[in-house]
């Protein structure tokens, strides 16, 4: 009876000790590959999106939407994204902060090669509570997504981007209502491969976060992994010279009712 019972204690430590082997092996975050971009999603602490890539090209179908509404991603488990489709337009919120909606980490009109890929990003695992300011026409993250609009019509673009969650307790207004906190931050990293050269933000989760002030949010690629917490690969960049500097200034380009201007070449917004 002794005996049995040593051989029982030592079969469940190794039984323990093996689901804490394999717990470790397994990774932090859900890889989730979409049609035209890639996601990782924290299922476990935060339950949305921590990162995204994408390449992008010049624009050629521009396909419309055709009235796509935002859902759950199905094939997904509910612990990963927003626990309800509805708005971030809540009672809950301090008016001092601002309004809040829904901000998508890949924009749809970058995904416009194919219905299926722009449906793909109305999933809720590509949306997280971001101040209303950043996606608005005055906003730095929309500023961002026009300048990939316009810069792909001249070099294929390589985008990395996600958000920093921080620990500030004062904008998660939503924990109740959706499940989910308020990253703190929103970064960008846009590589234009012809040039050899990169664009890489740090953007407020704030209503000060302005088109207008885009030089002021820029940082070197060191910058910006020792900040995050979670880089997906960027390959060479990592280790090239220029990773240690920061952006001098940000592209220039020009924003009209309808059209795009960069390096003097025009483009469409859509």
């Amino acid at each position: 009876m002794k005996t049995f019972s040593w051989a029982f204690i030592f079969l469940l430590f190794f039984c323990f000790k093996s689901t804490a082997q394999a717990d470790e092996l397994k990774p932090k975050f859900l890889k989730k590959e979409y049609r035209g971009f890639t996601l990782w999603l924290d299922c476990k602490t935060q339950h949305g999106a921590i990162a995204f890539h994408y390449k992008i090209g010049k624009d050629k179908n521009n396909i419309r939407n055709k009235n796509t509404s935002y859902d759950f991603d199905r094939k997904v488990s509910v612990s990963c994204q927003p626990q309800t489709w509805r708005s971030y337009r809540t009672n809950t919120v301090d008016p001092l902060q601002g309004e809040w909606r829904r901000g998508t980490l890949v924009p749809s009109n970058h995904m416009d090669s194919s219905l299926a890929k722009i449906k793909e990003t109305y999933y809720l695992t590509n949306t997280l509570p971001q101040n209303a300011i950043l996606s608005r026409s005055i906003g730095a993250w929309y500023y961002s997504e026009m300048i990939t609009e316009c810069y792909r019509d001249l070099s294929p673009l390589e985008v990395w981007g996600g958000v920093i969650w921080g620990d500030n307790p004062e904008n998660d207004f939503f924990t109740v209502t959706h499940g989910i906190k308020t990253p703190d931050f929103w970064w960008k990293l846009i590589y234009r491969t012809d040039k050899k050269t990169y664009l890489a933000w740090i953007f407020p989760n704030h209503w000060s976060a302005k088109a207008s002030k885009m030089d002021s949010f820029l940082v070197s690629i060191e910058t910006l992994e020792n900040t995050v917490e979670f880089m997906p690969d960027i390959g060479t960049l990592r280790s090239s010279a220029q990773a240690k500097l920061p952006p001098t200034n940000t592209w220039p380009l020009v924003i009209s009712k309808d059209k795009l201007e960069c390096e003097g070449k025009e483009t469409s917004r859509d």
